[in-house]
């Protein structure tokens, strides 16, 4: 009898365990479609969110810029496409650097995205490096020589000048390819910035001897231009020599083979 009422005991317990194990099995799989329809609700929801910042004519997010100097945030938001409104969902970050370097005072631009909700624009603007003349009046060139604005006249900037010749037919975005203004571009790119600040004129008007002038009135024989880096290095070795000796300078020559100082 004992041994009749100890089985039927271990037989309610394996079906109890056998009921437990099969409840814990229900629970376990409706935990698992719960994750289920969560994670698939979940991306529904970013897709629709996402959807509807791609469409909506609505702001989201912010754009940072580096680099501006003379373009204020909104030429640069309306150079980059973000003309009413910064939506960065809306916008690709390939296509607004490709809009930017197609704009004429910006000289390189790059386009990054931060996490979350960030677009990172870096750009360098274009800066006017000399002044040439033309037959209708003057053209800001920058320091590769393209043409990034013309005037009437000369605005209140202290730049170098060319004078000597007239360029004609210069339109914005040209780029200068007279072989003499060239070399008197690459003669002033080479020089050091402060000695740069001191070149007040370059003329071009006989290419087999252009001459610079400084602030000073003295001219500085360039010959036709070639070596310019060699040129820009003798022009500052002998204003440097001129000005510790106390010369009198009527002029100086950078001809390489034979550099002089000509004293009045």
């Amino acid at each position: 009898m004992r041994q009749a009422e100890e089985e039927e005991r271990r037989r309610q317990q394996l079906r109890q365990a056998a009921r437990l194990k099969k409840k814990r099995k229900q629970q376990k799989k409706a935990r698992a479609r719960r994750r289920r329809c969560t994670i698939i609700l979940g991306v529904i929801g970013v897709f629709a969110l996402w959807l509807f910042l791609r469409l909506a004519p609505v702001p989201f997010g912010t754009i940072i810029v580096d680099g501006n100097e003379n373009m204020s945030f909104d030429d640069v938001y309306r150079a980059a496409g973000a003309y009413s409104y910064v939506n960065v969902v809306q916008l690709s970050t390939d296509g607004i650097e490709e809009r930017l370097k197609k704009d004429l005072r910006i000289a390189d631009a790059t386009v990054t995205r931060e996490f979350p909700a960030t677009i990172h624009i870096e750009l360098t603007e274009r800066k006017p490096a000399a002044i040439i003349t033309t037959l209708y009046g003057f053209a800001y060139v920058d320091k590769t020589g393209r043409v990034i604005d013309l005037e009437p006249q000369i605005k209140g900037v202290s730049l170098p000048i060319m004078t000597g010749k007239k360029v004609d037919n210069l339109l914005l975005g040209d780029t200068i390819n007279d072989p003499t203004l060239q070399a008197a571009m690459a003669y002033l790119q080479s020089l050091p910035p402060d000695l740069l600040k001191t070149i007040a004129e370059v003329n071009v008007g006989n290419p087999e001897s252009i001459v610079a002038y400084t602030t000073d009135s003295i001219p500085i024989r360039l010959g036709k231009g070639d070596d310019p880096a060699e040129r820009a290095k003798m022009t500052e070795t002998l204003l440097t020599e001129a000005k510790s000796n106390g010369i009198n300078v009527q002029y100086i020559d950078t001809d390489l083979r034979a550099p002089a100082i000509k004293a009045k």
